[in-house]
């Protein structure tokens, strides 16, 4: 039996692992326990910094997909958008506002900021030469039409809006 189709992959959500209850001093072999701790929580932190996956909304009508990804505060120039082997695959950065030059103390901090990655697959073919692509109002709309077979090329997909 063939596998589900899942046409939106995410990445892994990667969260905040708990502090070990066991010291690793413990082992004999470590000799500077606190320091190894240290560095893997920095690691950790470093990969799980950075890390935003914007919702994405995937419709079908009868010739034509259509891909809505929430983008607010992307600027168009920090999107990317590309096929390849039936995956529409959306990239970017979402960039922290530049407040000056002061240092800020966060009380709460629930945006996220830094790179990102989407991907679709589709189970139809699409002419990825007549995909068009929109960002406005925060919202990254792809409408892609259906075709025959035709799958292994890359394209770039321009993106229209406004830059800021």
């Amino acid at each position: 039996m063939a596998p589900a189709f899942t046409p939106c992959a995410a990445p892994p959500q990667h969260e905040a692992m708990p502090k070990p209850r066991k010291p690793i001093a413990q082992d004999p072999g470590v000799t500077n326990p606190g320091g190894l701790l240290m560095e893997a929580e920095a690691l950790l932190e470093r990969l799980t910094l950075g890390t935003w996956v914007p919702n994405l909304d995937l419709c079908e009508t009868g010739g034509l997909y259509t891909v809505r990804v929430e983008l607010p505060g992307v600027d168009l120039g920090d999107v990317s958008l590309s096929i390849q082997d039936g995956i529409l695959r959306v990239t970017g950065t979402k960039r922290e506002p530049a407040i000056g030059h002061r240092m800020l103390c966060y009380y709460c901090l629930e945006r996220r900021y830094g790179r990102f990655q989407r991907e679709v697959r589709f189970e139809s073919v699409v002419d990825a030469r007549r995909t068009t692509a929109r960002l406005e109002d925060g919202v990254l709309t792809v409408a892609l039409p259906k075709l025959i077979e035709r799958r292994g090329q890359v394209v770039q997909i321009p993106i229209v809006g406004k830059k800021r």
